[in-house]
């Protein structure tokens, strides 16, 4: 059993040693570093942090990259070659200098048969930059008899660093889509920017709290008065103020009172009424915020009565 098992071995060896004379490719990670930014330079968007090299060679080369981590050795681009000193912010990398780079830590026999990704650029900023809004993008949904009063940010504006192209363009700063669903209480979330190419955000996330309410039922009296009468008839109204009825977020109920809310009939809609005896009220204003109104009673009886100065005018007969 000992005499199999070496000789298994040893064809195995043999075997091994066979295969690694063959060619192969192989894929390799390279780290990428961009060095010598002057101080005043702001990158915006940067170079990827790793290139995904193929390479290809016999086996047992390979296996000296594996072993010896030879490649783990970054690339350096310097920033100095690719700032082309314009306004347009961007610094474009030939693969030629990336392959030349890479070549230089390869056997001779090793080739290069793919770079990814094949196109390398970044964006730069010489310390020119403006402030936007942040503005919100996605939905909230608020759980029964809850609802979503606002979203606010902290900090309610940032600072961008673009390309003069770019930054002329932007007006607000939106942050990536939200979608919370059975929000129940007022709620922060930690919310980053959408990406742009060339645009870095400072700060680059923001607290974005989702203020919640709790509905609340008020009622109230209100009473009904009349407009655009002519000078020396008026309205009398039974009963002269009725109840509203209608829901509110908690922290505004305090908010709201009686002259809040119109109940005002016109001199005109009187005339237009089909019920001489009876008006059915319809609210004029109703404040912000406040929903599910019910009037009661929701008609009323009336009555046009001449004012005492309308009655001096009136001739005497005798």
């Amino acid at each position: 059993m000992m005499v199999f098992a070496f000789f298994l071995f040893v064809s195995a060896g043999f075997w091994l040693l066979q295969k690694l004379n063959d060619t192969f490719e192989s894929v390799v990670h390279v780290p990428l570093e961009l060095v010598g930014i002057p101080k005043s330079v702001i990158i915006t968007t940067p170079l990827p942090s790793t290139l995904t090299v193929t390479i290809r060679d016999r086996g047992t080369n390979l296996f000296h990259y594996v072993r010896s981590g030879k490649l783990r050795k970054p690339i350096t681009l310097d920033f100095s070659l690719y700032d082309n000193g314009s306004l347009t912010g961007i610094g474009h990398i030939p693969m030629s200098d990336v392959q030349h780079a890479l070549q230089q830590q390869l056997l001779t026999s090793t080739r290069i048969q793919r770079i990814s990704p094949d196109t390398l650029e970044f964006f730069y900023n010489r310390g020119i930059a403006k402030r936007v809004p942040v503005k919100f993008q996605g939905k909230i949904e608020t759980q029964d008899q809850t609802y979503l009063r606002y979203v606010d940010f902290n900090p309610d504006s940032v600072t961008v660093y673009a390309p003069q192209a770019v930054r002329d363009t932007l007006r607000y700063a939106y942050i990536l889509p939200q979608e919370h669903k059975e929000v129940g209480h007022t709620t922060t979330y930690d919310a980053s920017f959408m990406p742009i190419r060339g645009v870095l955000y400072k700060p680059s996330t923001v607290k974005m709290t989702a203020q919640v309410d709790i509905y609340t039922e008020r009622t109230i009296r209100v009473p009904v008065v009349g407009t655009n009468f002519p000078a020396g008839i008026s309205l009398k109204t039974f009963p002269a103020e009725v109840s509203v009825t209608y829901r509110v977020g908690a922290q505004m109920a305090d908010k709201i009172n009686a002259g809040n809310f119109v109940l005002a009939v016109t001199y005109e809609e009187l005339l237009r009424a089909k019920n001489a005896n009876k008006y059915h009220l319809r609210l004029k204003s109703i404040p912000v915020g406040v929903s599910n109104v019910r009037i009661m009673p929701r008609e009323v009886d009336y009555l046009l009565e001449k004012t005492q100065a309308e009655a001096d005018l009136q001739p005497v007969r005798e």
